[in-house]
């Protein structure tokens, strides 16, 4: 069965996106958008066609002055991404297991945070903004809805076959963005 993904034209949102960034204050306007127009795509269709984003939860793990960082292992599925680290947990919304309705993106990405990394005691999260980056293959099919999650004790990475994760200082993240995918680079300046 090939996966569905959701997705939104890309021409309902090209008033609010930048070629590449952070993209704030646009939020509330971003999820009318989503909650009026989304609709599904078969993943391989989707990956290949900018004419629509596929949106993806994006939650930046925080704990003090820490931010939880992956790398991606060359099992992962995402083969352009291979060895980059990612300060993101997320992933795609699937209509199969997340449903639909207006609250299918909080959904998914609560499912998504589960099925990757284990978390001791989850905190607060706060939407942070949009990223968009229009400069790389990946991000001109994806649309990223970026969160903070503050976390008290350990995380951990579930999925160890495609991932290993560690704890860094956010300043010594910053010094390390030439490393990360282009989202986790965008990103990390809003912390």
């Amino acid at each position: 069965m090939i996966e569905e993904v959701l997705v939104v034209k890309t021409s309902h949102l090209s008033h609010i996106l930048e070629e590449r960034g952070l993209i704030t204050g646009r939020d509330s306007e971003f999820l009318d958008i989503v909650k009026e127009y989304h609709e599904s795509l078969p993943r391989p269709a989707a990956e290949v066609d900018p004419s629509y984003k596929q949106i993806i939860p994006y939650v930046l793990l925080l704990r003090g002055d820490e931010i939880f960082t992956m790398r991606r292992l060359s099992k992962g599925g995402e083969t352009r991404l291979h060895g980059l680290i990612s300060l993101g947990v997320g992933g795609h919304i699937n209509p199969d297991s997340d449903g639909d309705g207006d609250d299918v993106l909080m959904r998914g990405m609560l499912r998504e945070i589960h099925e990757e990394v284990e978390i001791e005691s989850p905190g607060e999260l706060r939407l942070i903004g949009l990223i968009n980056d229009n400069t790389t293959e990946v991000g001109s099919v994806h649309l990223g809805l970026v969160y903070t999650m503050k976390v008290h004790g350990d995380a951990k990475v579930r999925e160890t076959e495609k991932l290993e994760g560690s704890w860094l200082p956010l300043s010594e993240a910053k010094k390390i963005t030439n490393q990360m995918e282009s989202w986790s680079a965008i990103a990390i300046t809003a912390v």
